[in-house]
């Protein structure tokens, strides 16, 4: 499994750049940084985006992404995630306000959006992988995904404060191979954290205990703002197998 990070941070600066994981040229994990890092031909490939969640710094990228791909003439994409998350995608991006609506274009019958709901906890196969997805503890509808080629498996926090199926579910993955986790804000910011429902690295530090023990661990998400500080406070916590994910890089499972 290849995964390619195009972004990988809680917000945008200069350097920075909101979360987005190319899987496999085809698949994309959240869409918060496409359109500005793949060329046309590189964004054309791309036939299934899989959403966490529908906060904007996960999302922006599909309008822009859409509106290409329909003017290249593109075949169009697919998205995945939970229903309450596909619900505001739609009802607020694609709603002929913010955005026309590109699930209808050009026809109702064949768009260049299409949407498929995954339950909470249930497995979809998508382009030779298994995805499942279980809902996580953040402000909004959000689902933490597992992407399994058979050969590895891969779990992905979301955005989230501590939970447990997540997790849970994770450890009856005998092949899991890597923890994708969130980390937002340093300990000094544990009420804002608390607030918004991410992590710091304290938490953090404890999440990875309810995972085996040599699964490596990528951190991301990290608010530009408050960088420096967060990587100081992850170095400290000891952490076996951790590395902070950087952009551009591609990371083989």
């Amino acid at each position: 499994m290849n995964i390619r990070v195009l972004g990988c941070h809680g917000g945008e600066l200069p350097r920075f750049r909101t979360t987005s994981f190319l899987i496999n040229r085809s698949i994309v994990l959240d869409a918060g940084a496409i359109t500005g890092v793949l060329d046309l031909q590189e964004q054309i490939r791309i036939q299934h985006i899989i959403l966490t969640h529908a906060h904007a710094d996960h999302s922006r990228d599909l309008m822009f992404l859409a509106d290409n791909v329909i003017g290249a003439g593109g075949d169009g994409f697919t998205i995945y995630s939970i229903s309450p998350v596909l619900k505001d995608i739609k009802r607020y991006l694609f709603n002929w306000h913010i955005w026309p609506d590109l699930t209808e274009l050009p026809t109702k019958k064949e768009p260049i959006i299409k949407m498929k709901a995954i339950g909470n906890k249930h497995t979809a196969q998508i382009s030779g992988v298994k995805v499942t997805l279980c809902m996580v503890n953040h402000t909004v509808p959000t689902a933490g995904v597992i992407i399994d080629d058979d050969n590895s498996s891969v779990v992905f926090s979301g955005d989230t404060a501590p939970t447990d199926s997540l997790w849970e579910m994770a450890r009856k993955k005998k092949n899991l191979k890597a923890m994708f986790i969130e980390c937002s804000y340093p300990n000094g910011k544990k009420a804002l954290a608390s607030l918004s429902k991410h992590l710091t690295p304290r938490l953090l530090g404890q999440e990875v205990k309810k995972i085996r023990k040599d699964i490596k661990i990528y951190v991301y998400h990290i608010k530009p703002q408050f960088y420096k500080q967060v990587v100081k406070e992850l170095k400290q916590e000891h952490l076996q197998n951790m590395k902070i994910v950087r952009l551009n890089e591609v990371i083989k499972i």
